[in-house]
């Protein structure tokens, strides 16, 4: 027989099978690896790809969702970049700090959703951009998104 150990019970089941024909082997219920866990470190969120995510108004409640394959901290040093330079394209997020003098909390810049396939990271930001209250992203960056779709979403 091989039964699980449990201590005090195990030891007089086996004295009581010692005197027949059988073997009693005992066999623990947790197992070595139950103890010891072989995790990797947390991933910094700046050191992340293909995320979906979303930067804050430090002076309001606007925000900003988007996507990168790349590290985040590449594509927010972009968008600060982005917001020094002068140019007559302006993103949404300088639009907002040129039109209020608002700032953007750059050091707490959420993570929303984490996918590796790129059409799914899109359909994600686009859901993410959907339900936010009081978002800088354009209408155009929804249009993919299924209108049927997003009342369900909303309802969610």
């Amino acid at each position: 027989f091989s039964i699980p150990y449990v201590e005090g019970v195990s030891e007089k089941f086996k004295n009581i099978i010692n005197g027949s024909c059988h073997k009693v082997c005992f066999f623990s219920m947790n197992k070595l690896n139950y103890f010891i866990k072989a995790q990797k470190d947390p991933m910094a969120r700046g050191k992340k790809r293909n995320v979906v995510y979303k930067i804050n108004c430090n002076q309001c409640e606007a925000s900003y969702v988007g996507q990168t394959g790349r590290k985040l901290d590449t594509r927010i040093s972009e968008h600060k970049k982005h917001i020094n330079k002068v140019s007559s394209s302006h993103s949404v997020i300088t639009e907002h700090r040129l039109e209020f003098g608002h700032d953007f909390d750059w050091n707490n810049c959420e993570v929303l959703d984490v996918e590796r396939f790129y059409n799914k990271r899109l359909v994600a930001e686009m859901i993410h951009i959907n339900r936010q209250k009081k978002g800088l992203n354009l209408q155009t960056d929804t249009d993919a998104l299924s209108h049927t779709y997003t009342d369900i979403l909303n309802k969610i």
